[in-house]
């Protein structure tokens, strides 16, 4: 029988999920520009955010990352849900939904209200698993973004 695992990431795993994250930015068609140092420095040194290896038996098989967020209007805690990565053979088993049960729960016992994250509009898969779930698709807001020289420029305003 077939077991699924959600573990804290452990510094052992950090090439396992490099290897993870390349894939996945592959899916996505973005650069990876992370390397093992830096991925030390978010979830070990810095404490920025959580990550989480999931496994099939033994099988390291995706990962799940998120960091804390609030919300001002609503005066409450949050989770903004970076990434979750399952590897293509092991979708469509239940994990995601094990995962979203983790994520609830993990709510539940440290008093969060939201759960937020994106999804690419190509990713009907996604999409039609997020509102099964009854996640609301929040199209009254736009995501931003500025990084790199565009970042930099605005030092200079």
């Amino acid at each position: 029988m077939k077991e699924f695992h959600i573990k804290a990431l452990k510094k052992k795993d950090l090439n396992s999920l490099l290897i993870l994250l390349k894939e996945f930015a592959d899916y996505e068609k973005k650069c990876l520009q992370t390397n093992k140092k830096k991925l030390n420095d978010l979830f070990f040194k810095n404490d920025f955010g959580r990550a989480f290896i999931l496994r099939e038996n033994q099988e390291i098989i995706g990962y799940l990352m998120f960091f804390y967020t609030f919300s001002s209007f609503r005066g409450c805690r949050g989770i903004y849900i970076e990434d979750i990565y399952i590897k293509k053979n092991f979708r469509r088993k239940g994990y995601g939904r094990q995962i979203f049960k983790f994520l609830a729960e993990l709510c539940q016992k440290e008093n969060i209200q939201k759960l937020t994250w994106v999804c690419l509009n190509e990713n009907t898969l996604g999409i039609n698993f997020y509102q099964g779930l009854n996640a609301r698709h929040m199209d009254e807001l736009r995501t931003y973004c500025l990084e790199g020289e565009d970042l930099a420029k605005i030092c200079k305003l």
